[in-house]
């Protein structure tokens, strides 16, 4: 059997279905639909075999043994509901699959809000309401097609609305998320109504007005019309104010992760870069041609081995000059130097003198530079109190 011509005759056939076939046809278009808005885990082929029973349990059917034929269906007429379930809105490449499904959905939810009404009505409805969210749609993409069984039978019409009803809740999620995919793929904000109000029947058949009444009638809704169009801009102008600054904000939140993500890992390099420095130094201090100094150091605190102390202390400032680091006598050692009481930050000093104005010291250790930038300054030992 070929795919493209399956219809739900073939399904009604293959099952074996004799009786109440109108019914069974809305439980099962009910049934596949919903079906792809079900959040359990699974792909839609194991949504639909696991919750078949419970849910069409009362027609006796063995799924597990007609499934091809019901697999071979759904390609062919719910194929957009498995793409949907299987790999996400967004995998639907074709748009008039998109409209498929919110035409659908639309047109259940609408039947659930409204008694006895006909197909031409329900069109009519969803094209206007179509055109007041700026959906230029054409009127063939209005495809009803599949819910022709609702209205060929006005005795079952209300047995198949009250299973309708009886899964609203999914039906309007199911609707929900079709809008909300629509308005990603336009860009819009889109409301859709249910219930339909038809106006001119009522005032035909309940109001007598006058030629002038009527006349200011008219006059009131164009101004109204002119109104809700003024402000339908205003919307859309708002809107797409909104969605600047949102796209602005994602932009900007990117860039703060990516910045955030970059002083991490400058914060990690100068990390590994200390302690590679830190090992570098141990290492050429402790190099052969260095002298081994901190072994030579070690033993002579251990009174293990005699060492040549001039002999590691002149290895040791050598190690440091090659690192950059090197003792500087701006001033020379042994220098008398005063002390002011703002200058004192430039020595370091033997003890705490901020409170004393003028004093005296000598200089007995050298500046400290790392290549030419003074790290540590002169130190003077302070005379006297």
């Amino acid at each position: 059997m070929n795919n493209i011509t399956i219809g739900i005759r073939d399904v009604i056939r293959e099952f074996d279905i004799t009786k109440n076939k109108i019914e069974f046809t809305n439980d099962l278009n009910i049934f596949l639909n919903i079906s792809a808005f079900n959040e359990s885990r699974g792909e839609y082929y194991d949504i639909i075999k696991s919750n078949f029973n419970d849910y069409m349990g009362k027609w006796e059917i063995d799924i597990n043994n007609k499934f091809l034929i019901l697999s071979k269906y759904i390609k062919c007429r719910k194929l957009p509901y498995k793409i949907a379930k299987d790999e996400g809105f967004e995998m639907i490449k074709s748009e008039k699959f998109i409209i498929s499904m919110l035409v659908e959905l639309y047109a259940m939810n609408i039947i659930m809000d409204n008694e006895n009404i006909s197909k031409q009505e329900i069109s009519k409805f969803i094209q206007s309401e179509l055109e007041l969210n700026d959906l230029k749609i054409p009127a063939k993409d209005i495809i009803l097609n599949d819910l022709d069984y609702y209205f060929k039978d006005k005795k079952l019409m209300s047995l198949c609305r009250e299973n309708i009803i009886k899964n609203g809740k999914a039906l309007k999620n199911a609707l929900e998320k079709t809008v909300k995919e629509f308005e990603r793929r336009k860009k819009i904000k889109i409301n859709l109504e249910t219930k339909i109000i038809n106006n001119e029947i009522e005032n035909k058949e309940n109001v007598i007005i006058s030629e002038g009444h009527n006349e200011l009638i008219i006059k009131e809704n164009l101004k109204l019309k002119q109104e809700i169009e003024k402000l339908k801009k205003e919307i859309d102008i708002t809107n797409n104010i909104i969605n600047e600054h949102m796209d602005k904000e994602i932009h900007l939140q990117n860039e703060i992760s990516k910045l955030q993500k970059d002083n991490i890992d400058l914060l990690n390099h100068g990390k590994s870069q200390y302690e590679k420095a830190l090992v570098d130094l141990v290492k050429n201090m402790n190099d052969d041609t260095n002298g081994n100094l901190l072994d030579r150091l070690y033993c002579y605190c251990k009174g293990d081995k005699e060492q040549n102390l001039m002999f590691i202390a002149t290895n040791f400032f050598n190690v440091f000059r090659q690192m950059g680091i090197s003792p500087r006598e701006t001033i020379k050692l042994g220098s008398s130097v005063s002390i002011e009481e703002y200058s004192f930050y430039n020595y370091r000093l033997n003890k705490d003198i901020s409170d004393i104005k003028l004093c005296e010291g000598k200089v007995i250790y050298p500046s400290w530079f790392y290549n030419s930038t003074e790290i540590l300054k002169p130190y003077v030992n302070v005379k006297g109190e």
